[in-house]
C-alpha cells in the first residue's frame, strides 16, 4: 500500500508473473514498458499513454471492457544497468483509482547470454469500504490470469525461452 491510500483492515497480496526472453535486458525493458504496446497483450483494454519513453510523473490510464478505468502515476522508472552493471531496470506505478489503489511494478533483470527476466507485480486491491485485504485476494485472482497471459503474448510477439 501506498502513502494517502486507506486500508480498511488486512494486507495487499501480491501477485507475481515471471517469464524469460531471449533478448537484451534494455531492449526488452524498453518495450515491456511501452504501456501503448499493453493494448496488444490484454484483452478489450485501451491504453492512454504518452508516445515516447516513460518518464516519472506520466499519467496512464487503462481502460478495460470499456468501464473500468485504471489510473496510474509512473512514481519510478529506472533503465537496466542505469546504476552500473546488472542492475535490473523497474518501473512502478501508482495505482490512484477511481476503482483500483495499490502498486504495479515491472522489473527487468539481466541474465547471461543475452536473455533477461521480467517479474511483473501487482499489489492492488479494490477502493472503497469493502476490507482490503477481501478485494485483494479477489482481484489477485483476475491480475494473476492477466499479468500470466500478457508476458505469453509478449512472448509470442517477441521470442523468449
Amino acid at each position: 500500500m501506498t502513502d494517502g491510500e486507506v486500508c480498511h483492515g488486512g494486507r495487499v497480496h501480491p501477485i507475481t508473473a515471471t517469464r524469460v526472453f531471449d533478448m537484451d535486458a534494455g531492449s526488452l525493458f524498453d518495450r515491456i514498458t511501452a504501456l501503448k504496446n499493453h493494448e496488444r497483450l490484454i484483452p478489450f483494454t485501451r491504453i492512454e499513454a504518452p508516445g515516447r519513453r516513460p518518464r516519472v510523473g506520466d499519467t496512464v490510464v487503462a481502460t478495460s471492457l470499456g468501464v473500468i478505468r485504471d489510473v496510474m502515476l509512473l512514481t519510478r522508472y529506472e533503465r537496466p544497468g542505469a546504476r552500473g552493471g546488472n542492475h535490473p531496470g523497474t518501473a512502478m506505478y501508482r495505482k490512484v483509482g477511481p476503482l483500483l489503489l495499490g502498486t504495479a511494478e515491472i522489473t527487468v533483470t539481466p541474465l547471461p547470454d543475452h536473455t533477461a527476466r521480467v517479474d511483473w507485480t501487482e499489489e492492488v486491491h479494490l477502493a472503497g469500504p469493502f476490507p482490503t485485504e477481501l478485494t485483494s485476494a479477489v482481484v489477485g485472482h483476475f491480475l494473476t490470469l492477466m499479468t500470466g497471459r500478457a508476458l505469453r503474448r509478449f512472448e509470442l510477439l517477441n521470442g523468449a525461452r
